[in-house]
């Protein structure tokens, strides 16, 4: 069986396929599962590491449970345990932090800023078109490379295992990582920065909360994320969230209501339902907050008022949203 050793780092999508697009979302929560439980678990390579309690800035600025791993250690993911996951295009994703820039693998991306930047988190992706065999580096959200990989040399197939972190008879960095995604299709830039804008230090969440409240007023929260399929949200939706608190909180008399949309990919009452449970799961988070529930509606509308064709991912994932509308002031 194939170990791919990735020495940019990301997490794998298939490219090419006019099926629905797939991630195994990884978030270490004192356990190795992916995040859905559809796709399998992660294993580590060399030595077990710990769950540490640590404040991963850009997954919301809480403390929370990363996998902290020894020099010479990392992670494995098996892709022949999924049939007709990674076989051909892929994308991997990750965020995490390494205490030796001399011992990095990926130091030829960070260049003379691999020394500066240890124990700090940093996000990094790294994606594979296998037609063209090009392959797109990202930086904290932003390109950081573009170039073909004429060899093969990160191709990944249906029999592949990709190791994060460490490799065969080299000694390399200790770290912390707090979430690792595999997609199943390649990025490009114009989904890169749908996907990576949570990573990005100059993007301001939903600003238009910080302008003049309207009655009727509707505001598409952009930076709320969900597990894939389930109502779950994610810890990238902190900044979003808490900017609502705020601004409930000092808009005392206001009411909202919250509508969950999504694409129509799939069935129409399954998806009317997570609509609806992604707009619930916002005003459960505003309710434990200390947001009277009174002031928050929640509906969902399922795949009845897109805002962009359904005709490819990259108009079906604007049709995937939750919205605030403002209804009484």
């Amino acid at each position: 069986m194939k170990t791919t050793r990735l020495l940019f780092i990301l997490v794998g999508l298939i490219g090419g396929h006019a099926q629905a697009q797939r991630v195994a979302t990884y978030y270490f929560d004192g356990n190795f599962k992916e995040a859905t439980n559809a796709l399998p678990p992660l294993d580590t390579v060399f030595k077990r590491g710990v769950f540490r309690e640590e404040v991963a800035p850009k997954l919301g600025g809480r403390t929370r449970k990363v996998y902290v791993f020894d020099q010479s250690a990392g992670l494995r993911y098996d892709n022949s345990q999924v049939k007709d996951f990674i076989k051909g295009s892929y994308g991997i994703e990750m965020y995490f932090r390494y205490n030796d820039g001399d011992l990095l693998l990926y130091n030829q991306i960070l260049g003379n800023q691999a020394k500066s930047r240890r124990g700090q988190y940093i996000h990094l992706a790294y994606s594979r078109d296998a037609p063209s065999k090009k392959i797109n580096v990202f930086l904290d959200g932003k390109l950081k490379l573009s170039f073909k990989d004429s060899v093969d040399a990160s191709a990944v197939d249906a029999r592949s295992m990709i190791d994060f972190f460490a490799i065969d008879n080299a000694v390399t960095s200790s770290g912390a990582v707090a979430m690792i995604k595999i997609y199943d299709y390649f990025i490009d830039q114009k989904q890169a920065d749908a996907l990576f804008k949570p990573f990005i230090d100059d993007v301001e969440p939903a600003d238009a909360l910080l302008k003049e409240v309207v009655v009727g007023q509707k505001i598409v929260l952009n930076n709320l994320y969900f597990v894939q399929s389930k109502p779950e949200l994610l810890p990238e939706s902190t900044p979003e969230l808490e900017l609502m608190l705020v601004f409930l909180r000092q808009n005392a008399s206001i009411e909202i209501e919250l509508q969950g949309h999504t694409d129509n990919q799939g069935d129409y009452d399954l998806n009317l339902r997570l609509s609806r449970e992604r707009a619930e799961a916002v005003k459960t988070f505003l309710s434990a907050n200390g947001i009277d529930s009174k002031r928050v509606a929640s509906r969902g509308f399922g795949s009845t008022r897109p805002v962009a064709s359904n005709s490819s991912e990259s108009t079906r994932r604007l049709n995937r949203r939750v919205e605030l509308v403002i209804v009484k002031k």
